[in-house]
């Protein structure tokens, strides 16, 4: 009996703080209220005074408007996918290979959310016949395949093999798994990049291999089905009939750091951030119990997380989907997320991360986490330098990947270190076309497109190097404009001499080492 009264004072104390906390914000956002309505099926004509918010309350859709806009952009729906940059240099210069890095897909919540099973993650492809098309292809391939080509799809597969590439129902948003919106988005970016890069790399000509195409996933399935979907609309059903030349490898982590990712002091220096991350939250006390008293509704267990980025993310699954905001049953009350409660969740958290390139701590944290990969890529580069292959590298990862590449090149764009589903980060190289045919290696620079944004002049080391003025074609303007190539010699430079200069060391050993960081 005790403990029953335990409880329920509890429960009662969270709901007083809920109705202050209700009463405190419609005061703060009252100008907004004439935006956001009540949703059209109700039966609910008369919209509640505030002394009523807390009683009568309905579940409502998260509606497009120019103050939820930009949250609709971490959805990035496969319409929202465009062809940007990608590809448009002209000039005496040729392509010699990409290298490009994914976040996966759209995916279900990776927290137990309430109502999970009254979302509706299908994707609806009919108002874009291009992608509805493919994925019908690409759905009748993967069946086929499976029956009639079992030991060129396992030798393709690799160590996935048995892994599914569809999900097993179009409509379930289950936990952490990639939706069949999420393959859309993929099969769109593979349509962008084919129609950026196909036939300028020459793939139309060439029997792909192994040494051509090069693909790496972590051991999740919704990075290894992004992979596959990206790659079948950007090389073409007619390359994939050669499944057995190529096949998938995996990283054992999601900052594919291969041999470099033990290291104490990237530890170190996340214990710092995580510490700055919350001392900013206590900071603000009226979003740390926004975030208390909208978990409690939101999660199935909300004693579990204090974490903004842990709303947003489930918060994601309604917003990305249609879905009505979600309720609770308290003492025979319901309680409902509202708007302006989403809105402030997701403006506090883009506060945070524009702390991004303020933190000492983040950015050694990420150029550590980073060093592994960028060896990796500076490595493809030399071999698209001396061989003229690999003419693709993917990476396919998560929004941490690409993360912590954009804060050790020192790229702090929004979109770069929130990267949102199915974003893509895009490395090309080029050589400079000589009177001969001898290439030294200062013919060969880079550019890096970020979700179809040229961001290679956002680059620190970039801004002062002898760069390549090519031009590139903008379709927002007449006419061209300048596009400042990289030379390739100044990314080896960095990674060679002035890598760990922040950490008064010389190699990735010595930075990692506890003792240099008192």
């Amino acid at each position: 009996m005790f403990i029953e009264m335990v409880r329920l004072s509890y429960q009662h104390r969270a709901f007083y703080c809920y109705v202050i906390l209700t009463v405190w914000i419609f005061l703060l956002v009252a100008g907004m209220y004439k935006y956001i309505g009540v949703d059209e099926n109700s039966s609910i004509q008369n919209r509640p005074s505030s002394s009523e918010l807390s009683i009568k309350e309905f579940p409502r859709n998260f509606k497009v408007d120019l103050k939820t806009k930009k949250i609709f952009r971490f959805c990035n729906t496969p319409n929202d996918i465009i062809q940007g940059n990608e590809g448009k240099v002209d000039g005496n210069v040729t392509l010699g290979g990409v290298i490009i890095l994914t976040r996966h897909g759209d995916r279900g919540p990776l927290a137990h959310v309430r109502n999970i099973s009254t979302v509706n993650c299908a994707g609806d492809f009919s108002n874009n016949p291009e992608l509805d098309a493919i994925y019908q292809n690409y759905q009748n391939f993967i069946q086929n395949v499976t029956l009639y080509s079992r030991s060129a799809w396992a030798q393709f597969l690799g160590p996935f093999h048995g892994f599914p590439m569809l999900p097993s129902n179009s409509r379930d948003c289950k936990l952490g798994q990639l939706t069949t919106l999420g393959v859309g988005q993929l099969l769109k970016i593979g349509l962008v990049l084919r129609n950026a890069y196909y036939h300028r790399l020459n793939l139309a000509n060439s029997t792909l291999t192994s040494k051509d195409v090069i693909v790496f996933s972590t051991r999740y399935r919704r990075t290894v089905q992004s992979a596959v979907a990206l790659l079948y609309a950007f090389i073409g059903n007619e390359n994939f009939q050669n499944l057995a030349k190529i096949s998938l490898k995996e990283s054992q982590s999601y900052a594919f750091c291969y041999s470099d990712c033990a290291c104490a002091a990237a530890d170190k220096y996340s214990k710092i951030n995580s510490k700055e991350i919350t001392n900013h939250l206590k900071s603000h006390p009226a979003v740390s119990d926004l975030i208390k008293q909208a978990s409690s509704i939101i999660l199935e267990m909300p004693e579990q997380t204090t974490n903004p980025n842990t709303l947003v993310d489930s918060l994601l699954t309604y917003v990305c989907h249609n879905a009505p905001l979600p309720c609770m049953d308290f003492d025979s009350q319901r309680l409902c997320v509202k708007t302006e409660h989403v809105t402030g969740i997701f403006a506090y958290t883009e506060w945070e991360a524009r702390q991004h390139g303020k933190s000492q701590a983040r950015r050694r944290h990420g150029l550590l986490r980073a060093y592994g990969l960028l060896r990796n890529i500076v490595n493809h580069m030399l071999r698209i330098i001396s061989e003229g292959r690999p003419k693709i590298v993917l990476y396919s990862g998560h929004d941490r990947t690409l993360e912590y590449l954009s804060t050790a090149l020192g790229i702090f764009a929004d979109h770069a270190i929130l990267p949102h589903y199915a974003s893509r980060f895009i490395i090309e190289i080029y050589k400079i076309n000589p009177k001969n045919e001898n290439h030294v290696a200062s013919d060969f620079y880079f550019r890096i497109i970020v979700n179809g944004k040229d961001l290679t002049q956002k680059i620190p080391f970039c801004k002062n190097v002898n760069f390549y003025s090519a031009t590139f074609i903008d379709d927002n303007v007449r006419g061209k404009k300048e596009s400042k190539l990289c030379p390739i010699e100044a990314i080896i430079r960095l990674l060679h001499d002035d890598y760990f200069v922040p950490f008064n060391a010389t190699n990735f050993k010595d930075a990692c080492s506890n003792h240099k960081h008192n």
